[in-house]
């Protein structure tokens, strides 16, 4: 195991996390869903987030953490974004075929 696999694993956390935020964000209170894009999206520390709310660290880390536990909640029950994940792959997959075939082109004969 490399020394960037635990980094590599961070950030695919943080990735999915994100991705949880965007979809089910809306279902969040405007308080969670800020003190979760903050964290993730601006990479805050929870003293950070305590001093903007007005709270303590450990407070700002119970925002967080229960907000993400709600998220992770929300997609154990729904998995909107897991199917968002899967049609990503086959988008990639379909549009890297369309460019494998789209560079040979034929001219036809007819004048």
């Amino acid at each position: 195991m490399t020394p960037l696999d635990p980094l590599a694993a961070v950030a695919a956390q943080v990735g999915h996390l994100q991705r949880l935020l965007d979809v089910y964000g809306p279902l969040l209170t405007d308080h969670q869903r800020e003190a979760c894009r903050l964290r993730l999206d601006e990479d805050w520390s929870y003293s950070e987030l305590a001093e903007t709310f007005g709270c303590t660290r450990s407070g700002a880390y119970d925002l967080v953490r229960r907000a993400l536990a709600q998220l992770e909640h929300y997609e154990e029950r729904l998995g909107h974004a897991a199917e968002l994940a899967r049609r990503d792959v086959l988008e990639a997959e379909l549009r890297s075929r369309l460019l494998g075939q789209g560079t040979t082109t034929t001219s036809s004969g007819a004048a």
